[in-house]
This record gives C-alpha cells, sequence and structure tokens, in this order.
C-alpha cells in the first residue's frame, strides 16, 4: 500500500539501494527535541533533526487489526550527563511525540519528500540510566490508550470552572443538594 507517496518517494524506494532513516520528534514544555538515526542532520517541513547515528534506538512499530493501543519504544545514549536535566525536570507525561519513516536521497542524504508518518502518539515513562554517558529509553504511548482512561467530571462549579473559567452556571448547585423542595407548593392547592 503506498498511503499516498509522492513520485519521488515512490521513485526512490523502488530503486537497487534505499536509503532512509527515522525521525524522532518529541514536545517538551522547554521546546521541541529532534533527532534522526542518521549520522548527518537532516530538515524536514523546515526543521532541524539532529543526527545522532548508532547512538540512537527505535523499537518496531506495531499494526494489528483488532481496535487496541500499540506502542513505541525510543532510546538514545551516549548523553552527556548534564544534558539530562531536561528529562530529570520537566513534565514530559502525555505530551506530543511523533516517528516518521524518512526515505533519502542516495547522493545528498536527505529527505526525498514528505516523510510518511509511522507514529504519534504522547510520551509515557522515561527510564534514565547514569554512568559516564547517560542512557536515556521512553516509551510513546498511542493516543487510543486514551480511551481506556476513565474520565470523571462532576455538576459542580469547580468541575465547571476547569472547563471555562468565566462559566458560573454551577455555582448554586451546592446549595440546592440538602435542600428541601416541596412540590408543588402547599398555598397552590389551598
Amino acid at each position: 500500500m503506498t498511503r499516498g507517496l509522492t513520485a519521488a518517494v515512490t521513485t526512490g524506494i523502488s530503486g537497487e539501494t534505499v536509503v532512509r532513516t527515522v525521525a524522532v520528534e518529541l514536545d517538551f514544555p522547554s521546546g521541541f527535541v529532534r533527532w534522526n538515526a542518521s549520522p548527518a542532520d537532516i530538515t524536514i517541513s523546515g526543521n532541524t533533526f539532529t543526527g545522532v547515528g548508532a547512538l540512537g534506538s527505535i523499537s518496531m512499530s506495531d499494526e494489528g487489526t483488532e481496535l487496541r493501543s500499540y506502542g513505541l519504544t525510543v532510546g538514545l545514549s551516549g548523553i552527556p550527563r548534564d544534558a539530562v536535566t531536561i528529562a530529570l525536570s520537566e513534565d514530559y507525561q502525555g505530551r506530543a511525540a511523533t516517528v516518521w519513516d524518512v526515505p533519502m536521497d542516495t547522493a545528498t542524504l536527505q529527505p526525498l519528500a514528505s516523510p510518511v508518518i509511522i507514529f504519534r502518539g504522547r510520551m509515557d515513562q522515561m527510564e534514565i540510566t547514569l554512568g559516564e554517558t547517560a542512557q536515556v529509553t521512553l516509551k510513546l504511548e498511542n493516543r487510543l490508550t486514551d480511551w481506556e482512561r476513565a474520565r470523571i467530571t462532576r455538576y459542580t462549579d469547580v468541575d465547571q470552572r476547569d472547563r471555562d473559567a468565566n462559566d458560573g452556571s454551577f455555582r448554586f448547585v451546592s446549595a440546592t443538594t440538602d435542600k428541601d423542595i416541596i412540590w408543588p407548593a402547599r398555598s397552590f392547592w389551598q
């Protein structure tokens, strides 16, 4: 299945020699982290993806016929210890992560055209191993995982103001919970 590949990509992957890499974009609160598995930096949609070569790893991307969440694991080794602070100090869980399969030109080692997204999801858990250099392993989860999470909301002023800070329509709900209401009023029948 071609999944809407451009003519340049189709020609590139049909050749005798196929050069490709994987690019990863992680959205941390301090900014995006972008890297690719080739030894050279590449540019995709105006963004530079740093080449990490053999220092990076990525697990296989699974697909299946049943409706379930598939995850992915991204690893990076050889990181200087002082550069691990971004992983230790930032609230990254639930933030966006995207992985592309990037077919490349054999002569220039630059992307041929629009790469194919092979995974889009959220960052989940990060494991850090410290030594002379650090190794970071990040688990990514599919957005389908959100279906399994309970959505608990209540008809309270606090929950409504979380959705819209200016909406005070539920401000009297708590006052009505202990109120005795007689319907119709006794004076109505007399």
